[in-house]
């Protein structure tokens, strides 16, 4: 495949405002960057993965069965995708490198902005050196903010503090919320 690849992973559960920026931000890399049309591979963690990852493995049971968020995630890549020439497909998660180590061909990993993200991203880029693969250049999504200017997680989302939008849902006003009036 001469086309340029570009690999994301997460939950993606509940999908918000911000995973859909990282999603266009695959797409674009993978769409507007090199030959071909470029392809983009979605990362979507199993249960299992997503059980041994969690600081308290119980907030696994918050994410869903894997079929269902899996589903979710194709209905939102087929809105997002018909905006670029890439293709796309899902893999599942089974370890913490997936497909952007295995896949010797790939060429960008689109991470969130957290400082997380990136640790992971160069322990990842490590894993290819070690298996004789290039590195993966590193693209930084950037975070969607809800009207209370912090920003969109599916945490939040779960908290009942703002919807899939960024919309306040306790009520709160927005900052300077007379000057939009």
């Amino acid at each position: 495949m001469n086309d340029r690849m570009a690999i994301l992973g997460g939950t993606f559960t509940p999908l918000h405002d911000g995973h859909r920026a990282l999603l266009h931000s695959a797409f674009q890399t993978a769409s507007h960057d090199g030959d071909g049309d470029g392809h983009v591979v979605v990362g979507l963690t199993s249960t299992d993965l997503a059980t041994e990852t969690r600081s308290d493995p119980s907030h696994a049971e918050l994410l869903g069965p894997f079929d269902a968020r899996r589903d979710a995630l194709e209905q939102t890549l087929e809105r997002v995708s018909g905006a670029y020439t890439a293709t796309y497909e899902i893999s599942k998660l089974t370890d913490a490198y997936g497909p952007a180590v295995s896949r010797e061909n790939a060429d960008a990993l689109v991470v969130a902005p957290e400082g997380k993200a990136h640790r992971r991203a160069h322990d990842l880029n490590d894993e290819r050196i070690d298996r004789g693969f290039r590195p993966l250049e590193i693209h930084t999504s950037p975070f969607v903010v809800a009207e209370d200017g912090h920003r969109i997680s599916s945490t939040r989302i779960r908290d009942g503090e703002i919807d899939r939008h960024g919309r306040l849902l306790s009520g709160e006003s927005p900052p300077d919320s007379d000057r939009m009036r």
